[in-house]
C-alpha cells in the first residue's frame, strides 16, 4: 500500500531532482556540482532529521547512511579497476573515489533511511528505486557532461542505472531487515 505522506516526499524529491538536473544540464558550473550535491543531501540530512518521527533511531540510520558509502567506495573502486569509469576531478580522492561522493552517500543515505516509512511496502519501495534509480542515472550523465566523471570499457548510463536499482534493492534489504524500524531493539 502507498503510503501518502511517503508519496509526498516522493514528489518534492522528484520535483528537486528535476530542477537541479535542469539548472546541471543548462549551466555548465564544472566541479561545483560535487559539492552541491553534497550540500543537497545535508539540507535533505536536516529536514529529516528535525521531523524524525522515531521510527527509526537516528544512530540506525547513520548506520545506513554508513552502509551505502562503504558499498559506494567498494562498487566505486572495483569499477574504477577494472577500468569502467573514472572520477577526473574532487577536492581530495579516496583511492580512486572522490571524497565528496563518500559524504553524499553518508549524508544522502542517512536521509534517505529517515525518509523511509516504518513498514516496508512494495509500491514505497518501487518508487524509491525507480527515483533513485533514473536520478543517480541522470546525475551520472550530468557529472560526465560537465566534465567530472568518464566512462570507458564498454560502461554505459544502462549500465549505471541497473547499478543503481542493485543498489537501492541492496539498501531496502539492510533498511527493512537488518533495521526494522524498532529505535528500542
Amino acid at each position: 500500500m502507498l503510503e501518502k505522506p511517503h508519496a509526498y516526499k516522493l514528489l518534492g524529491l522528484f520535483m528537486y531532482f528535476c530542477l537541479l538536473a535542469y539548472m546541471l544540464w543548462r549551466f555548465d558550473i564544472g566541479y561545483a556540482i560535487l559539492p552541491l550535491l553534497v550540500l543537497s543531501a545535508i539540507g535533505w540530512l536536516e529536514y529529516e532529521w528535525q521531523k524524525d518521527p522515531k521510527h527509526l533511531a537516528p544512530v540506525d540510520a547513520v548506520k545506513i547512511g554508513f552502509f551505502l558509502m562503504v558499498f559506494d567506495f567498494a562498487v566505486e573502486n572495483a569499477g574504477a579497476s577494472l577500468g569502467l569509469w573514472h572520477v577526473v576531478e574532487s577536492g581530495l580522492f579516496v583511492l580512486a573515489v572522490p571524497i565528496e561522493i563518500m559524504l553524499l552517500a553518508l549524508f544522502g543515505g542517512t536521509a534517505w533511511a529517515l525518509a523511509q516509512p516504518k513498514k516496508f511496502s512494495r509500491i514505497n519501495s518501487a518508487l524509491d528505486i525507480a527515483l533513485f534509480s533514473v536520478f543517480g542515472m541522470i546525475g551520472e550523465f550530468l557529472l560526465i557532461k560537465n566534465g567530472i566523471m568518464e566512462y570507458s570499457g564498454g560502461w554505459t548510463s544502462l549500465h549505471a542505472l541497473a547499478g543503481y536499482v542493485i543498489t537501492w534493492c541492496i539498501l531496502l534489504f539492510v533498511r527493512y531487515r537488518v533495521f526494522v524500524g524498532n529505535p528500542s531493539r
